[in-house]
């Protein structure tokens, strides 16, 4: 049986609270901050922040947006539930707090999840069955954590899904990654779509590095495609478009055919 966690109730001055050491939220909305501040004085604080006792301080466990709320409200003290925990219960207790999040961006998963492998020694068997995750999923979110940053805002910010990342992460070069991520952000990619991007970059640097024809400069991915077919005469690649045409009666098409046979 699990041993009962000690608590209490009270208000605590703000100046006597620290921010949490490790934070999931990247980045905080302040026009969400000054709506949940609107709310808080109208309604009053609703529910209590979480803290656990830090010597004579105590640390934010959750209502970290509240507490900054209070704070933008020029308030000094705030409502908290006070409860004794170890620094793994604490991270336990931020990340399943913050995995009940509708907003929780892939990338802040993942860095609680890499925050409960790498500072308290969880395998990633043990973060997925505490976090009720499969193992796959937990690794999968990981693995993005060692995609380049760009690629991790991206995310963050849902410019872009973590399969078109994938896509992009798979060609290993910066420079061509910012290239067509570029392109994701201001057009918009699919998978599919992204795999061509892709697939064109690798067939060019291929042409490249063998001097094959079509080695120029790589085109814009929004770019509308040249379609080629094969000249009559030559047999030589040939623009539609720029192809000329020639009216000839069935009798004269078919002498010319027989020219071109001979």
């Amino acid at each position: 049986m699990k041993k009962a966690l000690k608590e209490k109730t009270r208000a605590l001055a703000l100046g006597l609270i620290d921010e949490p050491s490790s934070i999931a939220r990247i980045d905080i909305d302040p026009e969400a901050l000054q709506d949940l501040a609107a709310n808080i004085a109208e309604n009053g604080l609703l529910q209590r922040v979480l803290v656990a006792p830090n010597g004579d301080r105590f640390e934010i466990i959750f209502g970290h947006r509240r507490f900054l709320a209070h704070k933008l409200l020029g308030k000094t003290e705030i409502n908290c539930v006070i409860r004794e925990m170890d620094a793994l219960q604490r991270a336990l207790a931020r990340a399943s707090e913050n995995n009940g999040r509708v907003d929780l961006s892939p990338i802040e998963e993942a860095t609680q999840y890499a925050d409960l492998r790498d500072n308290h020694n969880l395998t990633i068997a043990k973060v997925a069955k505490l976090m009720g995750k499969s193992g796959g999923v937990v690794k999968r979110r990981l693995d993005l954590l060692k995609m380049p940053p760009q690629l991790q805002q991206a995310i963050h910010k849902k410019q872009i899904s973590y399969s078109v990342a994938e896509e992009l992460w798979s060609l290993g070069d910066i420079a061509a990654i910012d290239y067509y991520l570029g392109y994701a952000v201001d057009h918009g990619a699919t998978q599919a779509v992204m795999r061509g991007w892709v697939k064109d970059w690798r067939d060019a640097k291929r042409r490249k590095e063998t001097g094959a024809v079509g080695s120029g400069e790589l085109r814009a991915p929004m770019e509308t495609r040249p379609v080629y077919v094969s000249c009559d005469l030559c047999v030589g690649p040939m623009e539609i478009g720029a192809e000329t045409t020639i009216r000839c009666c069935p009798q004269c098409t078919e002498l010319v055919k027989q020219a071109l046979k001979g």
